[in-house]
């Protein structure tokens, strides 16, 4: 520092602002001889006493007055102040002070200045300057002083991150787990999992750099950082916490899959369990029939007529199976169930050949389920089948190609073909009304027949050929609605309905042209708790009128929920009446001729149709159910 009579000189290096606080006390009778160079400019100095501090070779002016305080300006750049010390007739030495910037409080350095003697003169003349100009610097000094109190703030919250979060993520780096602290080779620190992502992902192989100084970088650059020092964020119990959970997760997920293999286990140990079943239920009827054959035959007595299992076709699962029926000519089942092909939807008729016991072909007919079918009495591959989809369709069932579809008004539930003409066919609608249509004429149905005062809908029908000592001389067909049924014969090209007078509700209704009996399937009702499968002969009163005389009523259970269909069983002295049983889950057979029940067939799913055939010297009976076909054999004595 050197001092001279009216200005200071001062060197300050760069490094940090400074507050510069100065306070001068002249020394009576010790005023100093300054000579004539009493200003660096050469200019005479005012009567107020002026000094000059110098920074970085740049003079900045500053007014330094006895007994006063300055507070300097905010100075960037500014620390590790030097004093040249060269005050000549000075009587105290000034002495500097620098409070490092650096400190925790950050507060601002200050420079002491020690007292300088000055005569009375020049002290009096500056306190005089200094009360003039007080109130003109105070608001620009308050006002720096607020500047230098917001700055210091706003570099003390920027200071608190520092060193703290990661550049990349500007997430808070940890001292342990996938985020802790880690440095490259050019020294830039970085979570180890970001800049491992950045290196691995975000650059190419030949172009890895440092995100921060773009200077090369490879991976195993990476070093990880140990130091006391760091202010971290300490997650080694969330690390712990994580992985814990990670392993509990994990195995949660095993069990999971251990249950779910074990569900598939009990489903595939459920189906063999009901196969098994199956199984032993068709060993145990077996058995039965024949220690009932033993008995007979070691007793002397006559062997009956027996049905025993023969054979047993699987159907698809889901595959709708509803209603089947026999081709004498060619030995064909038809059977109808869903297509099994998925890229081709539907429904269709699955052929099975009784001679070879072979399932054949399967043609595709309809888009909803089918409801009833009838082969042809004269043409021998003709089959008519209908379905939900309000069409009725003729097929060649030999050649598997379908001939023509009839769309029909409504969703058709059954059909047959016509008594008294081999051209003429009829289906029965939801609506309660039979359409009557001609397969020489294409173009649509003929004739639309209404049931007198029913109009629920026409759950069966069936063909009734001429026949002089029945009540329909002239041949036509049976209707059986849920409500009421029906006669029909043709009269002046006409069919006219004759009631049958039987109490209902109706589930199906058959004809047996070697009988010429009737056979109606009628549910519980009030006045009759068991369901009831009639054998009747329908007998001729007058022109308009039919009489049915009943031959044998056979009762089957207290429930009859489905609409299966019972069937005849023609041998040559007798006929059998077979029907489903749902209350003992079996098939009861009936005799004709003696009214009694001959044999009892256990199932173990409900059996919605059945159809009996002559093959060589043995009748059939097959019972469909909803994914099986069974076979029962009787050979005839």
């Amino acid at each position: 520092m050197e001092y001279n009579h009216n200005y200071l000189e001062v060197a300050i290096l760069p490094s940090e602002s400074v507050d510069l606080s100065m306070n001068i006390v002249p020394e009576s009778g010790n005023e100093p001889d300054l000579g004539d160079n009493s200003s660096p400019s050469g200019q005479e100095e005012e009567e107020e006493d002026e000094y000059v501090l110098i920074v970085d070779d740049a003079l900045m002016p500053v007014e330094i007055r006895p007994a006063e305080i300055i507070e300097a300006v905010d100075l960037e750049n500014v620390g590790n102040i030097e004093i040249i010390e060269n005050v000549e007739n000075v009587a105290n030495i000034m002495e500097v002070q620098a409070i490092n910037e650096n400190s925790q409080e950050n507060a601002p350095e200050i420079i002491q200045v020690a007292e300088i003697p000055q005569n009375e003169d020049s002290t009096a003349s500056s306190a005089t300057s200094s009360s003039a100009l007080e109130s003109e610097e105070e608001k620009p000094r308050k006002k720096r002083k607020l500047e230098i109190e917001a700055k210091s703030l706003t570099q003390d919250s920027d200071e608190s991150d520092e060193g703290k979060s990661c550049p990349i993520c500007m997430e808070h780096w940890t001292n342990s787990g996938d985020h802790r602290l880690c440095s490259l080779a050019c020294g830039h620190l970085f979570g180890h999992k970001c800049v491992l992502r950045w290196l691995k992902q975000e650059c190419t192989a030949q172009n890895r750099r440092c995100p921060h100084c773009n200077r090369k970088a490879h991976t195993k650059d990476i070093r990880m950082i140990y130091t006391t020092n760091l202010s971290s964020v300490d997650t080694i119990e969330l690390d712990r916490l994580k992985n814990e959970l990670q392993t509990v997760m994990a195995r949660n997920k095993s069990m999971e899959s251990e249950i779910s293999k074990s569900h598939l286990r009990y489903k595939i140990a459920q189906d063999r369990i009901k196969e098994l079943t199956q199984k032993i239920t068709d060993l145990e009827t077996q058995r039965h029939d024949f220690r009932t054959e033993l008995r007979e035959r070691t007793t002397g007595g006559h062997v009956g007529r027996k049905f025993h299992l023969d054979r047993t076709f699987e159907m698809p699962r889901d595959g709708c199976g509803r209603v089947l029926d026999y081709n004498s000519w060619y030995g064909y089942l038809a059977v109808s169930q869903k297509s099994p092909n998925g890229i081709f939807p539907g429904y269709g008729v699955k052929k099975i050949d009784t001679h070879k016991y072979e399932q054949l072909q399967f043609t595709l007919l309809h888009s909803q389920q089918i409801r009833d079918m009838a082969f042809h009495q004269t043409q021998q591959s003709l089959l008519l089948s209908v379905s939900f989809d309000k069409t009725a369709k003729l097929m060649d069932i030999h050649n598997d190609q379908v001939l023509h579809g009839f769309p029909v008004e409504s969703q058709v539930w059954s059909c047959c073909w016509a008594g008294d003409n081999p051209n003429i066919f009829v289906v029965g609608t939801q609506k309660g009304l039979i359409t009557q249509f001609d397969i020489r004429q294409t173009a649509g149905a003929l004739d639309t027949l209404e049931s007198p005062g029913d109009r629920s809908p026409v759950a069966s029908l069936a063909t009734v050929p001429p026949c002089s000592s029945n009540g329909i001389v002239r041949g036509g067909f049976l209707a059986s609605h849920l409500n009421s049924c029906y006669a029909y014969e043709i009269r002046n090209n006409v069919y006219v309905a004759k009631q049958m007078l039987h109490e209902g509700p109706f589930t199906c209704i058959r004809y047996d042209s070697q009988n010429h009996h009737a056979l109606i399937s009628c549910r519980p009702n009030a006045n009759n708790l068991q369901a009831r499968h009639i054998v009747f002969s329908v007998e001729k009163v007058t022109e308009n009128t039919v009489a049915c005389n009943t031959v044998h009523t056979f009762t089957a259970g207290s429930t009859q929920n489905l609409l299966s269909r019972p069937c005849h069983i023609n041998f040559t002295d007798d006929t059998f009446v077979a029907a489903h049983q749902e209350s003992t889950k079996s098939v009861p057979i009936w005799s004709v001729s003696t009214g009694k029940e001959v044999q009892r067939l256990p199932t173990c799913n409900p059996v919605v149709d059945l159809c009996s055939f002559r093959l060589q010297n043995s009748v059939f009976l097959g019972a469909l159910s909803g994914n099986k076909l069974r076979l029962y054999n009787c050979e005839q004595p």
